[in-house]
């Protein structure tokens, strides 16, 4: 196989593992720890702070990167390394929050560190749109897979959801497939190219207040992960533990869904207003969350698969404006990037730590608020930049 196709294969694995390890994390760890250890929600709270706050690593080794032209498959060797252990150390380390927090935080950052680090051998390596277009196929199609695999090794093996020893044997399927990242690494493909040099862009062709609208935007848009934590043991307590399997076929179908909405809004929402788009997009996802708790199972099912499409035209259309007002700036890029890690790691431990006082009901409410909420920056952007492209600001 010629060593750069072999990159695809690479890619596809790569983004596979970073999946399905935000899986085990996200959607199965909080009902083993709420259900199975019944662990104190409060110092599981402030364990996340610390470990999603892993997080930032993403734009500051992104604008390393921009400056540092080499050593990049080095750092990549070292990433896959740093996930394969730290995953292993914190699946066996539930019991104890503290180190359970500390290998998750390595985790994330190595992840975030192997993304960025992927990001760039790309742009380096593609010299056209149509080796970009299998490159961006490749690593979406390792997202998806990597989504679903667990949920389908559940519903394989799970026959009753508190058996310790299938709970078991789920993590040790987890550790045996995450293995092979660290072979990966190595049969990377590192072309000698020189990086690309973008065209300089001077500061005053950046439209500041317009970053600033948007990072408010992306900070209200991922506000909403203030339910990842409760929901997936709330789902199973107000629908019956009983349809277990059930809650993990509905991610998956969620999954497939929330792909083909990004899909669609990469075909079709260049051809419309983004703004629109956006706006009408927030305003469907916010009543449809906070109408979606009080319904029966099967609405609440239809209702979130509802929202996977809005989810996919609000992702695309807030990273196509991120590209466009940085003006290829990475470090106004990595602003923006930033407020969303923020409002993670402001929201998932406030959900964690929410979920112990009030009812979860009310959790969905607060984050259909907040995703209607940024309606109202959304508007001022399109206010903003109607004002710069009026003829009288043209000259």
């Amino acid at each position: 196989m010629n060593p750069y196709k072999r990159n695809y294969l690479i890619y596809f694995y790569m983004y596979f593992v970073i999946q399905m390890v935000y899986i085990y994390v996200n959607v199965y760890l909080p009902i083993y720890f709420f259900n199975i250890l019944k662990v104190n929600r409060i110092e599981l709270a402030y364990v996340q702070i610390f470990s999603y706050s892993a997080f930032f690593i993403r734009p500051l080794i992104a604008i390393y990167f921009d400056k540092e032209k080499y050593a990049i498959k080095t750092v990549i060797i070292l990433s896959s390394v740093g996930i394969f252990v730290s995953f292993i150390f914190f699946i066996f380390n539930l019991n104890l929050l503290i180190i359970f927090g500390i290998f998750l935080g390595i985790n994330f950052a190595c992840a975030s560190i192997m993304r960025v680090a992927i990001e760039k051998i790309i742009i380096v390596n593609s010299p056209d749109d149509r080796t970009k277009n299998k490159n961006a196929l490749y690593i979406q199609l390792g997202i998806v897979f990597g989504a679903l695999f667990p949920n389908l090794i559940f519903i394989i093996i799970f026959t009753d959801l508190y058996s310790l020893p299938t709970w078991n044997q789920f993590f040790l399927i987890g550790i045996l497939s995450i293995f092979p990242i660290v072979i990966f690494s190595f049969l990377l493909k590192i072309g000698t190219d020189p990086i690309i040099e973008l065209k300089t862009t001077t500061e005053n062709q950046i439209n500041k207040r317009s970053i600033i609208l948007l990072s408010i935007i992306l900070f209200l848009f991922y506000a909403e992960r203030i339910y990842e934590y409760p929901a997936e043991p709330w789902i199973l307590s107000k629908y019956g533990e009983e349809n277990f399997t059930l809650l993990a076929m509905f991610v998956a179908i969620i999954i497939v869904i929330n792909a083909l909405g990004l899909i669609l809004a990469g075909f079709y929402t260049d051809k419309f207003d983004r703004i629109k788009i956006l706006t009408f997009s927030s305003l469907a996802y916010g009543i449809l969350l906070i109408i979606a708790p009080f319904t029966d199972m099967y609405t609440f099912f239809i209702l979130f698969g509802i929202m996977q499409i809005f989810s996919g035209f609000i992702l695309v259309n807030l990273i196509a404006l991120m590209i466009e007002f940085s003006k290829k700036r990475a470090v106004y890029f990595q602003l923006m990037t930033a407020s969303a890690i923020l409002a993670i790691v402001i929201f998932v431990p406030l959900g964690t730590y929410l979920s112990l006082f009030i009812a979860t009901e009310f959790i969905f409410v607060a984050a259909g608020v907040m995703k209607l909420l940024s309606i109202i920056p959304i508007l001022l952007l399109r206010e903003r930049n109607q004002k710069a492209l009026s003829p009288k600001n043209q000259f």
